[in-house]
């Protein structure tokens, strides 16, 4: 329970939510020991102190360093794809200063050949790392603190100027580059390549989006990384060999015995393994396991598998406290946790126990994925009958036998073996994966709902007491079918989210959501789709979209369209130009309509403008609360002849601002017309358009005009309710 405890304090140094203090207040109300708290304030100021020695030193307190020249070394093996190449670098001098600072930087053109511990000047444009602030959205800055890095940024064309022909730091992670390149030598087929450069040296730059979307749909991403399983197993055969080997000589084992060598050997390989692996926290967790199950051979102490598990968590916290922010780590100790308790509570052996072991990991942890992925894998329990056998008793050797003898010796048989064994073992999941509608694919947007799931499971499985059935019950109700909030009759809620530099709105009534645009699609291939809409929308537990509006065919608010019907059943498109998109409807003949008591029209623009900003679709949504106007990026001319048109039809209590706060909009005349208590504006950090234009600010102060805005709100929410002031709300 100490350790446990601990483990509570880092999570309140890092997570930052109340939680853990929860979980430690249940702790000493049943075991009520000044220990407990003392090992909850060590981690705690461990955490603290952790923090501090990880901290960039030298930076400026600015967000954003537009010409930073810097010096330092490649601290990761670069990730390189047709658009980009990417890798974190180590920062010594910034602008002639001595720093000390971890950046992920960006490359999209001139890029030259980067290898892990070079030493390179280079001009960079730098940033503050900033999430999207709506709810359901990937925490983009906690996946990087758990890295270390605390600026990203991209470097300026032809800018690299290589400073040392030798590589004198990162050493281990050199060899794992020499290593990666010398396979790559080996096998030039990128389909096999990713998978051996992946299990031997944990680089996953050659697996591409479509091999990575197979063994999601499929449930095996833990074999494509080195996890504790294959540090066990090459634990275990080298045990298994040494020990074999060291017994065909009585001289040996009467001066050494054999189970000590062979535990030697054992954890020298695995260490070298995990080293070789990168050392993220499943090898980790796996060395000390293996350390701890070891030590038997050489005291008379023994070890439980539940005290090397314990021990293995300290010791992980310990070494990387920011492990508590990544997935991987609960995945791993909870998987290894399932895997521990059926083995002591299922009598079966042979295939049953085999086939029980992976449904208790499968159900055990189907609710945290569907928590952090969006998916649960339920076919995963046939692919994993074959596939972990496979990777852990054929692949994982070849290739390592493969890695280590390359450099001075290649085998063509044992390659074309190896090879032969991936392109089987992908052949496979492609026929597991003809069975994915059997998958799960929705969301638990809370994390109460996959921890009353998890609990019940347990009560289930490991406390079988009549009594507590209803209490199982009363869990897994509230873990499958979580609150959503709902909207009353009459009212309407409408969500302007951050979707960066663009736009995208969400309007939700009684029974019906309406999105109005969809953010901006980058070159890179994601999109605002993805990256925000889809997530926020499985946070209100949205199933179907009725209407999708796109204002107006500029990227930055049609770039998610695609990933929105892809995900959702989009009953009607409603667009500025249907021949523009060869499909959907004219908003600017689309009739007035009513939903569940709420009102809406378009204003459709008369005049045929030039350029396709003047021709957006203008949305007002009205109840007995308010109006909201939204009016995509139309400019002066277009808001003139909105005045002439429809007068004083356009009066509103809320204001989306035009065109993001450009100087060409928010003439006075239509801000007088319009005559709105508040306005919104959305538009990204440093954006490169310089939105919001002080003129236009000036405007809306000069008329007393409250505005809000998604670069320092997040998102920024309106509810039109007869009841309420209408005073929008920041979702940060």
């Amino acid at each position: 329970m100490e350790i446990l405890c601990f483990f509570a304090g880092i999570a309140f140094v890092f997570i930052k939510n109340a939680y853990p203090l929860y979980f430690l207040l249940i702790v000493l109300f049943f075991r009520p020991r000044i220990t407990i708290l003392g090992w909850f304030l060590t981690a705690v100021m461990w955490g603290f102190c952790h923090q501090y020695w990880v901290a960039d030193q030298g930076m400026p307190n600015d967000e954003i360093v537009k010409n930073a020249l810097l010096q330092g070394y490649v601290a990761s093996i670069p990730t390189t794809n047709i658009r980009k190449t990417q890798f974190q670098f180590f920062a010594e001098r910034l602008n002639a200063k001595p720093v000390n600072v971890m950046l992920l930087l960006s490359c999209y053109d001139h890029c030259p050949d980067l290898h892990a511990g070079q030493h390179w000047q280079l001009m960079a444009k730098l940033k503050k790392p900033r999430n999207l602030a709506n709810p359901g959205g990937f925490d983009y800055v906690s996946w990087l603190d758990a890295r270390h890095i605390t600026w990203t940024g991209y470097i300026r064309r032809n800018s690299f100027q290589r400073i040392t022909t030798k590589s004198s730091h990162y050493p281990l992670l050199s060899l794992r580059d020499d290593l990666a390149a010398m396979l790559a030598r080996i096998d030039s087929n990128e389909k096999t390549l990713g998978i051996l450069q992946a299990l031997t040296l944990g680089v996953t730059s050659h697996i591409d989006k479509d091999e990575w979307d197979l063994f999601r749909r499929t449930g095996t991403i833990h074999l494509m990384v080195i996890s504790g399983a294959h540090i066990g197993l090459v634990a275990g055969l080298t045990y298994w060999f040494i020990k074999w080997l060291w017994c065909r000589s009585s001289r040996f084992c009467l001066r050494f015995p054999a189970p000590k060598v062979a535990s030697i050997a054992a954890l020298l390989m695995a260490l070298i393994y995990a080293l070789l692996a990168g050392f993220a926290v499943p090898a980790q967790r796996a060395l000390i396991v293996c350390f701890f199950m070891l030590l038997r051979n050489f005291f008379s102490q023994r070890f439980s598998v539940w005290q090397a598990w314990r021990y293995a968590l300290l010791g992980v916290l310990v070494f990387e406290p920011h492990s508590v922010l990544m997935s991987g780590f609960y995945l791993s100790f909870i998987a290894v946790a399932i895997l521990i308790l059926v083995n002591q509570r299922v009598l079966s052996k042979g295939i049953r126990k085999t086939i029980t072991m992976q449904l208790a990991c499968l159900a055990g942890l189907m609710p945290l994925t569907l928590f952090w992925f969006s998916y649960g894998a339920v076919n995963g329990l046939v692919a994993n009958l074959i596939a972990i056998p496979w990777v852990g008793f054929i692949i994982v050797p070849l290739a390592l036998f493969t890695t280590f003898l390359g450099q001075w010796l290649v085998i063509p048989w044992v390659v074309m073996i190896l090879k032969g064994s991936i392109i089987s073992l992908l052949y496979y999941l492609n026929w597991v994966d003809s069975f994915a509608f059997f998958n799960l694919n929705f969301s638990f947007t809370q994390l109460l709902s996959p921890l009353a799931m998890m609990l019940a499971l347990c009560i289930v499985l490991f406390m079988p007491l009549h009594r507590l059935f209803p209490a199982v019950a009363v869990l897994a109700i509230a873990g499958l079918y979580p609150g959503f909030e709902r909207v009353n009759v009459g009212n309407a809620t409408i969500d302007v989210l951050d979707v960066g530099q663009g736009l995208s709105v969400v309007v939700r009534t009684a029974s019906h959501v309406l999105i109005y645009d969809t953010g901006v699609k980058f070159y890179q291939g994601s999109d605002m789709g993805k990256l925000a809409i889809i997530p926020y929308l499985n946070t209100l537990g949205v199933k179907r979209l009725d209407k999708v509006i796109i204002s107006h065919p500029d990227l930055d608010h049609r770039g998610g369209l695609a990933s929105l019907e892809e995900m959702f059943n989009v009953s009607e498109l409603i667009v500025d130009d249907p021949e523009f998109y060869r499909r959907g409807v004219s908003c600017h003949q689309y009739p007035k309509w009513n939903w569940d008591g709420v009102s809406f029209r378009f204003f459709p623009i008369k005049n045929n403008f030039r350029g396709k900003n003047n021709r957006s679709c203008i949305l007002q949504v009205s109840t007995g609360g308010g109006q909201v106007l939204l009016s995509g990026d139309i400019e002066k001319s277009a808001e003139n002849d909105l005045i002439k048109t429809y007068g004083s039809d356009l009066a509103s209590s809320v204001l989306l601002i035009p065109h993001h706060g450009s100087k060409t909009s928010s003439s006075p005349s239509f801000i007088e017309q319009v005559a709105p208590r508040y306005a919104i504006a959305s538009y990204g950090f440093d954006n490169r358009y310089h939105f919001p234009h002080a003129e236009a600010m000036r405007t809306y102060k000069r008329h007393h005009i409250e505005v809000y805005n998604t670069m320092e709100c997040g998102m920024v929410r309106v509810k039109l309710h007869p009841w309420n002031s209408l005073q929008p709300t920041c979702f940060h």
